[in-house]
C-alpha cells in the first residue's frame, strides 16, 4: 500500500534516496574534479623530481673545459707494480717512459739506545729545557721550532729519571709543539703608528696599530689576529706589565712577523721568520730495540732532501738532546748501530732521500714519491724500485671512454625517465585516460624533447658531429634515447672528444638548450610548481563547495523527513478516524 511509504523505514528509505540523488548531482562532479586535480598533483611531483635529475646532469654536461666531465682522461701504466699514473681532465693525452731508479724516503734520526731503567746522567733534576729543531721548508729555505720538554719533580724517583722517562716526555714535548710568539713583558705606552705582516703558512694579513698604552695595542693586536683561521692571540697581564702571545694552532702552518712600517715589531721583540711548529716537521717515537733498551726516533713528516732535518740544538744552557745523544747541531753525525751504546746520528745519506728515476732519457730527482709536474693534469706515483732486468714502464694518458660514455648514459637514462613517463600519460587506453592529454605543460615539454632528439646542433659543421646519432644514439618515439652504436660512440670519444663535448655545451648544445629550456619548470618558481599551486587552490575550493553541497543536503533530508513525519501523523490519525468508524458503524446505522 502507498502509505507503507510513511512508515519510520519508508522515510528512511526516501530521505536516504534523496540524498544519494542529490550528492549524485551536486557532489559527485566536484568529487571527479578533485580527484583529477589530485591525482595531476602527484603527477606533477613525480615529473618535477625527474626533471630535476635530468637538469642537474645537463647542467654538469653544460660545463667547459677541464670542469666537463666529458673531458674527463685516464692515465694508465704498462707496469702498475712499480710507477702508476692518474689523469684530471686538464691533462694532455700522450705516452711517456719511466724508469724508476730510488724512491724518496723521510729523513730518520736515531738516539743512542741506553738502557730503559737506568738513571738518565745528563737530567739530573726537575726543570725546563729547550732546543731548537729546523728543517727544510721544501723550498732550498728552513723552518724553525722551538720546543720546550719540562722534567716535573713527580717524574724522578729518589732524585733520579729513567732513559725511558727522558725519551718519553722529549717524544710528548715535539708531537704537541705548537708554534708560539710571545713579546716582551711591557708597561706604559708606543709612540710608533704603523702596521706589520703577518705571515700564516704564504697568507698575509696586515695588523695596523696605534700610538697608545701597550695594554690597548696588544687588545687591538689580539682582536684582528683572533678573525684569522689556523692562529690565536692572547694578552697577558702580569702587574703593571703586558706580553702579547701568538700560537698557531694549526701545526702544518708556519709563521712569519715582519715589514713592520713603524717600530712596535722592534719594542715588542716579537718579529720572527718561518716558525713552525715541530709537530709540523717531523713525528717523534719512542721504541724498544731490545726488552732491555730504549730509542727515540725523529722521522721528518715529509719527504726527500728539501724536508730534511737541518739541525738540533739544544739551547740557553739546557741539555735535553744532549741527554738521548742528539744535540748533533747542524753537523750530520751518521748513526751507528753498535754492539754497546750506539751512536746516535742520521740513519740515510742525503743523497738517498729524494726518489731518482729516468723520464723520457732524462736523470730527474723530486722530493716525493708523488710526482705532479711532470704531466700537466697527470699525477705520477713511483711504487718499487726497478731492477736492470725490469722493462721500463710506459704512461699513457687518455681520453676515459668508460667514464665518458656512463655520463653520456646517465644522461640518456635522465632523459627517457622524463620522456617515457609524459609519454606514457598523455594518451587514452582501455585502461582509462592518460592524466597528462590535454595538459599543456606536458605537451609542452614533450615537444622540447622531441625536437632536441631528432635535430641538428646549429653552429656545428656536417662534417663533424652535430646530432646524437652521430653519436651512435638513436631515439624511439616510444622508449625515448638508447645507445644503438656502442662502437661509434666509443671511437667518438675516444678520437673525436672534443666534438662530442661541443654537441653537449656549445652555445646551441644539445644539454646547453634542454637545460635553458627545462629549467623554467623547475624549482619552486618553476611552471610545476606553479601549477601545483593553481591545484591546491582549486582542491581547497572544491572541498569548501562540496562542503556546502552537503550541509544543504543534509538541511534540506532533515527539512523532507519533517515534511514526511507530518505526513506519517496526519495519515496515523486517518488511520485511526477510519478504525473508530469501521467499528462503530451499526452505531451510525440506526
Amino acid at each position: 500500500m502507498a502509505y507503507d511509504l510513511l512508515t519510520t523505514s519508508g522515510i528512511n528509505s526516501l530521505v536516504n534516496a534523496f540524498q544519494v540523488s542529490e550528492q549524485n548531482k551536486l557532489i559527485t562532479p566536484l568529487n571527479t574534479k578533485k580527484n583529477y586535480y589530485q591525482s595531476l598533483n602527484t603527477a606533477y611531483s613525480v615529473l618535477s623530481g625527474k626533471l630535476t635529475s635530468l637538469n642537474s646532469i645537463l647542467y654538469d654536461l653544460t660545463q667547459a673545459g677541464s670542469s666537463s666531465s666529458l673531458a674527463a682522461k685516464k692515465g694508465v701504466s704498462s707496469n702498475s707494480s712499480f710507477v702508476d699514473i692518474t689523469a684530471l681532465s686538464t691533462a694532455t693525452a700522450g705516452s711517456s717512459s719511466i724508469r724508476v731508479n730510488q724512491l724518496a724516503q723521510s729523513d730518520l734520526v736515531l738516539s743512542q739506545d741506553p738502557t730503559s731503567s737506568t738513571a738518565n746522567s745528563t737530567i739530573i733534576a726537575a726543570g725546563t729545557h729547550n732546543f731548537v729543531l729546523t728543517a727544510g721548508d721544501g723550498l732550498g729555505g728552513s723552518y724553525t721550532s722551538n720546543v720546550a720538554v719540562t722534567f716535573a719533580a713527580g717524574d724522578f724517583t729518589a732524585g733520579a729519571i729513567s732513559n725511558q722517562s727522558v725519551m718519553t716526555k722529549i717524544q710528548s714535548a715535539i708531537n704537541t709543539n705548537q708554534a708560539v710568539v710571545t713579546s716582551n713583558a711591557l708597561s706604559g705606552s708606543t709612540l710608533s703608528s704603523g702596521s706589520f705582516a703577518l705571515n700564516l703558512n704564504g697568507t698575509i694579513t696586515t695588523i695596523n696599530y696605534t700610538a697608545d698604552t701597550y695594554s690597548n695595542v696588544m687588545d687591538s693586536i689580539v682582536t684582528q689576529i683572533n678573525n684569522l683561521s689556523g692562529v690565536s692571540a692572547a694578552k697577558i697581564v702580569n702587574g703593571a706589565n703586558s706580553q702579547l702571545q701568538i700560537t698557531v694552532t694549526d701545526p702544518s702552518k708556519y709563521i712569519t712577523i715582519d715589514s713592520d712600517t713603524g717600530t712596535l715589531v722592534t719594542e715588542l721583540g716579537i718579529a720572527t721568520t718561518k716558525l713552525k711548529g715541530a709537530s709540523g716537521l717531523v713525528t717523534a717515537s719512542t721504541f724498544s730495540p731490545t726488552s732491555t733498551t730504549s730509542q727515540l726516533s725523529l722521522t721528518s713528516n715529509l719527504s726527500g732532501y728539501d724536508n730534511r732535518i737541518l739541525s738540533l740544538t739544544d739551547n740557553g744552557g739546557s741539555s735535553a738532546l744532549t741527554s738521548v745523544g742528539l744535540n748533533l747541531g747542524a753537523t750530520r753525525t751518521t748513526f751507528v748501530q753498535n754492539a754497546g751504546l750506539d751512536t746516535a746520528g742520521y740513519v740515510y745519506a742525503t743523497s738517498a732521500l729524494n726518489s731518482k728515476f729516468t723520464f723520457n732519457s732524462l736523470s730527474l730527482e723530486r722530493n716525493s714519491n708523488t710526482i705532479t709536474d711532470l704531466i700537466t693534469g697527470g699525477t705520477i706515483s713511483l711504487k718499487s724500485v726497478m731492477q736492470g732486468t725490469d722493462p721500463t714502464a710506459s704512461l699513457t694518458v687518455s681520453n676515459d671512454v668508460t667514464s665518458v660514455k656512463a655520463k653520456i648514459q646517465d644522461f640518456i637514462t635522465k632523459f627517457n625517465d622524463v620522456y617515457t613517463n609524459i609519454k606514457s600519460q598523455s594518451s587514452s587506453s582501455k585502461t582509462g585516460r592518460g592524466i597528462f592529454l590535454g595538459d599543456s605543460n606536458a605537451s609542452s615539454l614533450l615537444s622540447i624533447l622531441n625536437s632536441i632528439s631528432y635535430g641538428t646542433v646549429s653552429g656545428i659543421s656536417s662534417t663533424e658531429i652535430n646530432s646524437l646519432s652521430k653519436l651512435g644514439i638513436s631515439f624511439d618515439i616510444s622508449s625515448g634515447l638508447s645507445i644503438s652504436n656502442s662502437t661509434q660512440l666509443e671511437s667518438a670519444i675516444s678520437n673525436n672528444n672534443n666534438q662530442v663535448i661541443a654537441l653537449f655545451n656549445s652555445t646551441n648544445g644539445i644539454a646547453t638548450t634542454l637545460y635553458s629550456r627545462l629549467t623554467p619548470y623547475v624549482g619552486t618558481n618553476g611552471y610545476l610548481t606553479k601549477a601545483q599551486t593553481s591545484f591546491d587552490t582549486s582542491i581547497t575550493a572544491l572541498n569548501d563547495s562540496m562542503t556546502s553541497a552537503q550541509t544543504r543536503i543534509d538541511k534540506n533530508a532533515t527539512s523532507l523527513r519533517n515534511q514526511y513525519l507530518k505526513m506519517q501523523v496526519q495519515l496515523s490519525n486517518l488511520l485511526n478516524m477510519q478504525s473508530y468508524f469501521s467499528t462503530n458503524s451499526s452505531f451510525f446505522s440506526q
